[in-house]
Parts: C-alpha cells; structure tokens; sequence
C-alpha cells in the first residue's frame, strides 16, 4: 500500500480531531484526521496506535486513506464529533487475550483462630456369640495446634472371652507420626509411621521413618490437570460463556479481538464444550469443541513427587514395634505438555535396587489414553532366595482406556521376570508373573451393561482366570435394579450370580432385596433401613430377613447425637448343612473427646477437620454449616461441628431469629478455613444490651423535628466525654443502646438546642421503653 503525501492533494483539505470509536470501544483520546472530499486520512502512526494493522503497515508513514484498508467501515457522527470504525478481526493489532476459568476461591487458614487441643476419637465394638465374647477398640490420640504440626497416634485394642473367663487380650498400636503442611508450597512433611509413595505400577511400603511429598488437597482450589484451551474471536465487545457437557463453567467479557480461555475440564473421558459469544448488540453465536478430560495426566510444568527414608514395617496390625531392613524411595510425575505426563520411581534397600520409568499419553483430541511403564531390579546375592546367586528381573506393563456417555474401554497387562523384587519383597516370597484384564461397557435405553475379565499367574502355577458380567437399570421412582455374575474359567462350578433391588423411599429410609447363587447355596434377602439424618442427628434402625440355605434375620437401632453414634442389634442365622443356628448380640458406639481451652468436650468422631463454634456464652443457638443446621449451642454456648473441610471456605451462621430482642451481635456469618486434622475457633461474638425507646416534646408540647441531631452528655462524675448518639424520628422516637444512668439528652434543633435528663437508675439489660420526655 503506498501512502499519500501531502503536497500531492489538489482539492481542499480539512483538519479534524475527531473522538474514535472502534467496534464499539471508545479509548477516550482525539486523533487527527484529515477530511479530503468524502474520504478521511490519517497518519500511518495514528491508525497503529489506534490498534489497526493492514498489510505493508509496519514500515507505511505519511498519510493513509481509511477506504484502502480492507474491511474497514467509516462512519463519521458530525454532531457528536465522532468518528466510528469497525474493522474485522484481522485488521486489530491487538494481543491474544488469554482468559482463565474461575478454579475456586483460594482460603487462607486466619492464625488468629488456631488454638492447641488434644483429640480422643474413640470406636467401640462387644459382640457375644453363644459362648464366646468379644470387645475391640479403636482409638486415636491427636495433638494439634502446637508449632504448626498435628501429633497423631492409634492403637487397636481387643479382649476375647469364653463362659469359663477371658482368653486373651492385647493392646497393638498402629501408627504414630507427626505431621506438618505447609499449603502455599503444596508439600507435607511427616516423621514416624508413613506409607511411602507410589505409582499405578509401583508398590507402597509403610515403613517407620520420614517422609516429604507434594500434597495438593491442601490446595483444593487448584487444579492439577489440563485446561481444555478454547479459542475465539469478537468483533463487538461481547461476553463468552463456557458449557462442558451442557453445565455452565464460567462466564468473562472479552474486548474486540482474538482469545483464548482455558476451562476446567469437569469430566472424565469424552465430552463436548460449547462456547457461546454474545456481543453489545445482542447477537448470539455459539462454537463447539470436543473435550476428553483425564484425572491421570498433570498440568504442563506441574510436578507430583515423594522422597521417603526409613525402616520397613513388618507384621502390620499384629506387632507394635516390628521393623527390618532400610528403605530409601522417590516418586515422582511430571506435566511435560498438556497430552504426555512422565513417570518415575527408585527405591534401594536391603540389597535390593529398584528403578523404572513410565508415562501417560493422551492420544489425539479423543483418542483415550495409553499408559506404559518399564521397571528393573538388581538383588545383591547376600539377599537373595537362592544363597549366593544375585538376582535380577524387569516389570513391564502397559494400559489403556477410553471413556465416553455410552461406552468404556479398559485394558491392562502387567509382566515380571522371576527375579524382579522390591525393597518391600519378604524373604522368600516370590511375587506374581503376570496380570491382564479387560473391561468393556456400554450405556444405553436398556441400563449400563459391563463386561470383564481377568487373568493373574504366579511362577509354577496354572493361571487363574475370571469372567464378569454386570448390568444395572434404573426403574421409576429411582429405583434401582442390578445383576452381577462372575464365574471363575478354570472351576466348572464356580459361578456366583447377584441379583438386587433398591428403592429409596424419602433421604433416610430405603428398601432393598437381594437374591444369591453361589458355590450350590442359594438364599433370598429383604432389607429395610433407616439411616440417622447426617447433620441434626436423630434414630435409625435396620431390619433383615432372609429364606434359603442361610436363611435368618437381624434387626439393630441406632442412634447419632451431639456426643456421637451407639449401635445395638442382634441377628440369628440358620448354621450351614444342618449345624445348628447361631445367634448373636452386638453393639457398638464411636464418638470423641476434645480438649481445647482447658475444657474438655463430648462431641462426634473427629477423622479431618473441625470448628468449636462460641456464642460468648449464650445457650441454645442454632447453628449452621453451609445454610444446613446442624446443632445448637449446648450451657456454656458451645458446639462443636466436626463435618468441615480443610483448608476450603466453610460458611458457618447463627439464626438471630432465636435471639432475644436486646441482644447484640457482631455477625451471623462467617467463614471458617481450619487446617487438615485440626481444629480452630470460630467465635460469635454478642452481648446483652440495655435498649431504651422514649420520645421527646418541645416545652410546647410538639414533637421534635425528625432527623434532629442528638447527643448523649454523661452525668457528672461519669468520666465519659460528650458523644453523638442518635438522631431523632418520626413523632419524636428516640433510640438508645447502653446509655448511662442519669445522662442527659442535648438535642439540636432547627428552633435551637433543648435537654432532657434519662433516670439516675436503669436496668442493667434488657427493653425499656421511658414514654414521653419534655426538651428544655
């Protein structure tokens, strides 16, 4: 394009600054143009910092005639002074936007409401049967808000008896470790008993020892895989929506030109996203995307990792303190692009290395996804079975799936070499050859149909093979109708078949029915049961009865409150091939104690995060977790609400329609962010007040003037400086919190000040109501 110098105009020109509107977007600056005849100039550098490009614009200078670039449509608004553009897409040299779909809210834990506490969760199970009794417990022990860690320790417990006296009894502690997290760098560190990390085709080790790993439930906002990227233009200011699956992501405003916005891809498998771009002039286009979400790859440049160092746990639940040979272990996954996530994993100890390297792809824009892994492992001869004779071996595997609205594709093969071994390998255990399975489903009018099958081989042994068939449909009134069968391959009689039947009939109560085939034994089941409401608390109960070759029934009530859950049932079964029937009696209760502030509380089991809810004292509060009330505040004006999130906004209210009149409170609501395993304070600060109502007439009777100033002038002696109170209302209405015995009224008003004395006695709280009083 060759630009138009000035001297070479033969007919009159006209200088304008001229206000611009381009599509719709006013920059509220003037520019320069020059009028020749009908048509409108402008400087090269103008048009370019009006944000327009055109071909040869880089290097163009000199003037430039609006009608010679492409696309351009000039209007020019003579009165307004205004010149209006619209330009396509192409000509706006403007950056690609690049908009993020709202993720979550990010919660910081306030320290101010952290205090320290001790935690006893308790679980307690007794059961008789015939002569023989028993009674287990499980209990754990929690420290929490002390130097930003959680002390944590849990034993079982178990007494067995007979009609002649106790048998046995014994105490095994499970773990004890400390913890601490740190949420802004997503990592946890945790010393004592841990489970090492792993991946899909590694093996987790519990070892005694420390342990560092990322942990993004402590960043529950974020999201850790991919961001389905759409891409968009708008020629009009206009506002995007984005749908997933026909539910509704996020909604952003975009300015005149390209896009691009990064959703969340809320499902798993295929799926489809429409973008709907509705500009200022109300137009509507829609443009389609085809989505395939996977929970198995990373975010690009997104790490999950586990460095673990320690001794390996042996005989789990029934040792306290079994402990042999040293582990050092690292895990790891790594987001390299939006469709590959890398693997890793090494370990080393008692004579064993180990050391593989694995993946996930995501093939194409719906093509599922495959996974592959290669492992291998070297056994010092020291260690080995076979004394004097090192060892070596490789792991192989390799999956895929694909999931989409009607249908999913699952197959996975794993194979090991016999003398492939981990840290975690028990002497002389030899671990398995090989596995495979395969499943295949489909979703239809006629119900969700599966079909599977699997296969498993350890060295020296014939395989064993399974097959499965599943269908489930759901009938009116959400009913449910399901039909499992499974049949082992290698067993001409092994075959099970599961037929049942559920219906909930309101939130709580549920009817249900069964009927069984299995190994030549036949029976049929009905069942009905409520379940305690979650929140309030309340009772349940459950009943059963059964024909066939185990035919019984059983019947338990239980019962949820403040201070935790108590189960008691009895149940009596017809024996097997003629033995004779068993009858058994049974109960159990689970609940904790919480000691915070020097008081000790009964409240429900403790397992994540808490809130001890204060109402300064005040009784009988209902209190409420995410609009759902679930207790009132008990004597001393506490509650303790055990079903909040960690590290995640939970709304927590009171119901002020509860309190009385002269009662005065900060807030109804607020949001408590506590802390994983712990537990904080979230206070309602109130205060019984003293509220007076009076009403003030001039010394000629009338009333004062509304919206008249009024000050509230302590007694002497009162030692409280002058302070303005309120104003006055309509027929001379007055109203005042808290004022002091004897004080006196100055109100300002058009006809100038006047007072009025308040009694020398009041009442210390409550509504008090003085009538008439003259201004003087």
């Amino acid at each position: 394009m060759t630009a138009l110098p000035a001297q070479a105009a033969q007919e009159e020109e006209q200088e304008l600054y001229l206000e611009v509107t381009l599509n719709g977007v006013t920059n509220g600056t003037l520019g320069r143009f020059v009028r020749r005849g009908g048509a409108f100039l402008a400087s090269a550098e103008t048009l370019r910092e009006m944000g327009l490009k055109w071909p040869g614009g880089e290097g163009a200078s000199g003037l430039v005639a609006l009608s010679a670039l492409p696309g351009l449509q000039v209007s020019y608004d003579v009165p307004a002074q205004r010149l209006v553009l619209m330009a396509p897409v192409d000509l706006l040299a403007r950056p690609v936007v690049r908009l993020v779909a709202e993720t979550g809210i990010r919660a910081l834990v306030d320290p101010s409401t952290q205090v320290p506490g001790l935690i006893l969760n308790y679980d307690l199970y007794a059961q008789q049967t015939g002569n023989q009794r028993s009674v287990s417990a499980f209990s754990e022990v929690r420290f929490f808000g002390v130097g930003d860690g959680v002390w944590s320790n849990t034993m079982l417990s178990r007494a067995d008896s007979n009609i002649s006296g106790l048998d046995r009894h014994g105490n095994i502690r499970l773990d004890t470790y400390w913890q601490r997290n740190f949420p802004d760098q997503a990592l946890t560190l945790t010393a004592g008993d841990v489970i090492t990390g792993a991946l899909p085709w590694s093996r987790a080790t519990r070892i005694g020892g420390i342990r560092l790993s990322s942990n993004f439930a402590l960043q529950p906002y974020r999201i850790t895989t991919p961001l389905a990227s759409f891409q968009g233009s708008a020629v009009l200011p206009s506002t995007v929506d984005l749908f997933v699956n026909g539910l509704k992501q996020s909604s952003q405003t975009v300015q005149p030109g390209q896009f691009q916005l990064s959703g969340v891809p809320s499902l798993g498998g295929t799926g489809q996203a429409q973008m709907v771009i509705t500009d200022i002039t109300g137009q509507r286009r829609v443009v389609s995307f085809d989505l395939y979400g996977a929970p198995q790859l990373l975010a690009e440049g997104l790490s999950d990792w586990s460095l673990d160092m320690g001794t390996v746990r042996r005989n789990y639940g029934l040792s306290s303190f079994s402990y042999g040979g040293q582990l050092f272990s690292a895990s790891g996954r790594y987001g390299l692009s939006p469709r590959t996530t890398l693997e890793a994993h090494a370990e080393a100890g008692s004579g064993v290395v180990q050391a593989g390297l694995g993946g996930v792809w995501l093939l194409g824009e719906q093509g599922g996804l495959l996974s592959a892994s290669m492992a291998g492992s070297r056994q010092s001869a020291d260690n080995a079975a076979a004394a004097g004779t090192e060892q070596s071996g490789t792991q192989r595997s390799m999956g895929y799936q694909w999931n989409s609205r009607r249908f999913t594709v699952s197959l996975n093969t794993q194979r090991r070499d016999a003398g492939f071994r981990d840290v975690a390998t028990l002497p002389g255990e030899v671990m398995s050859r090989g596995s495979d399975s395969a499943y295949f489903g489909i979703n239809g009018g006629l119900g969700q149909f599966g079909v599977s099958t699997m296969r498993q081989q350890y060295f020296g042994a014939l395989p064993v093979r399974f097959a499965g068939l599943s269908w489930s449909y759901q009938l009116p009134g959400n009913a449910m109708l399901a039909l499992n069968v499974n049949r082992s391959l290698g067993d001409a009689g092994g075959t099970s078949v599961y037929l049942s039947w559920s219906m909930p009939l309101d939130r709580n109560l549920t009817v249900s029915g069964s009927a069984r085939s299995a190994g030549g034994a036949r029976s049929l089941t009905a069942d009905a049961a409520r379940s305690p409401p979650g929140d309030v608390g309340g009772w349940g109960w459950r009943v059963q009865a059964g024909v066939g070759d185990n035919a019984g029934a059983q019947g338990q009530i239980s019962n949820l409150g403040r201070y935790g859950q108590w189960t008691a049932g009895v149940s009596q079964f017809a024996g097997q091939q003629g033995a004779a029937a068993t009858r058994s009696v049974y109960g159990s209760a689970n609940g904790g104690l919480m000691l915070m502030q020097g008081n000790v509380y009964a409240a429900r089991r403790v397992d994540d995060a808490f809130a001890l809810v204060s109402t300064s004292g005040v009784p009988g509060v209902p209190v409420r977790l995410e609009n759902r009330v679930v207790g009132e505040t008990d004597a001393q004006g506490m509650l303790f609400v055990t079903q909040l999130n960690a590290y995640q906004v939970n709304r927590l209210s009171i119901d002020t329609l509860k309190l009385p009149a002269d009662m005065r409170i900060a807030r109804s609501t607020l949001e408590a962010v506590p802390p994983g395993r712990s537990g904080m304070l979230a206070r309602f600060d109130m205060r019984r007040i003293l509220a007076v109502q009076l009403a003030l007439r001039d010394a000629k009777g009338a009333w004062l003037a509304a919206g008249s100033q009024v000050w509230l002038d302590a007694a002497a002696g009162a030692g409280k400086p002058p302070a303005a109170a309120t104003v006055v209302g309509y027929d001379g209405l007055v109203y005042l919190e808290d004022p002091v015995p004897g004080a006196v009224l100055r109100v300002e008003t058009p006809a100038g000040p006047c007072r009025a004395a308040l009694p020398s006695v009041l009442q210390p709280s409550g509504l008090l109501d003085l009538g008439v009083l003259t201004c003087q």
